[in-house]
């Protein structure tokens, strides 16, 4: 069963399946994420597998369930590999050297590529699954570090969701969990899928440790104030860019924590901080001057880089007392 067809002569951006049927299962996987083998030995319940999925460029998202348990073996990965479950457990091998690792709701799976990866669902598990362009991980680890990686990139297998480091990382899966449940969105938006997926890499780099996280913690030191003012000047000029700590960083050629002890010098705030509330500002000042015979509130915020309405309506009412649409409509 597949969700409602897309507009003659345009493909659907999101694929929804859902099918008993093993082989069918498989293939729609392996189109989604990679080549795949279900085994159904464990029971004789019959296959349910539900299949919600999206591809932003370098990013492929998917909630992902079968009604049953199975075990999962994949070929070999290219590109890196998150599976968070938001229901039930998942006990997960060989994508890394070293023991299994059972993961729940508020942990997570972390696959690198070159190998293959045997994953148990439990009945009533679903999984939030994510595949992360090597390419574009590697590239941003690299900006960050100033040189060519000297050896492989390797994540710990297993990610605490709780920590106050993956606090961006948990956003941001609220927020890919919305898209699959509404239908995407703003997330559609050129701007705002650069974001996202910028987002994701910046949270794995960055909220979960590596074999070159002390690399980066050693690389810190302390900003000089004409950077910091440059990389302010940019969020200013720019606020549409899909910034985030690692490429702003970049752009001004400081560290990480360079730049984040500079804004907090400077603003009193972390970067990304301070680019949401130059965003809302922003939004707030081009509501205020839009026809709402002609403008929409969605559009706006795309202009202004925000890539999710709800969040940016509680945001903009908590900082302005008003939402979005009062201002877009006040005489």
């Amino acid at each position: 069963m597949n969700g409602p067809a897309a507009a003659p002569g345009r493909r659907s951006p999101v694929t929804r399946v859902q099918t008993e049927d093993r082989d069918r299962a498989e293939s729609v996987v392996g189109e989604l994420f990679l080549p795949n083998r279900l085994d159904l030995r464990r029971g004789l319940e019959p296959l349910d597998m539900r299949i919600t999925g999206i591809r932003l460029g370098g990013l492929t998202v998917g909630r992902l369930s079968y009604g049953r348990s199975v075990v999962l073996t994949t070929a070999e990965a290219g590109d890196f590999h998150v599976n968070a479950p938001l229901s039930g457990q998942a006990r997960s091998s060989g994508g890394w050297p070293g023991p299994a690792v059972v993961t729940t709701p508020g942990t997570a799976a972390v696959f690198g590529p070159g190998r293959q990866a045997e994953i148990a669902w439990a009945e009533n598990c679903t999984q939030l699954c994510m595949m992360i362009s090597r390419y574009d991980v590697e590239a941003e680890l690299e900006a960050l570090l100033g040189r060519s990686l000297r050896t492989r990139l390797d994540f710990n297998p297993a990610m605490d969701l709780t920590s106050p480091t993956s606090r961006a990382w948990r956003e941001v899966l609220g927020m890919l969990a919305g898209e699959l449940d509404d239908g995407p969105g703003l997330i559609n938006h050129p701007g705002v899928g650069r974001h996202v997926r910028g987002l994701v890499v910046d949270g794995l780099l960055l909220g979960h440790h590596h074999t070159y996280s002390d690399v980066l913690s050693a690389a810190a030191s302390a900003a000089p104030r004409s950077s910091v003012g440059r990389a302010i000047d940019l969020v200013h000029d720019r606020p549409d860019e899909p910034w985030s700590t690692v490429r702003l960083a970049t752009e001004v050629h400081l560290s990480v924590r360079a730049l984040q002890e500079g804004f907090r010098r400077e603003v009193g705030m972390p970067p990304m901080s301070y680019v949401r509330d130059v965003r809302l500002h922003r939004a707030r000042d081009l509501l205020r001057v839009a026809d709402p015979d002609r403008t929409t509130v969605a559009q706006v915020a795309a202009r202004c880089g925000i890539a999710h309405l709800g969040r940016f309506a509680a945001a903009y009412r908590d900082a302005f007392g008003e939402l979005p649409s009062e201002t877009l409509n006040a005489l």
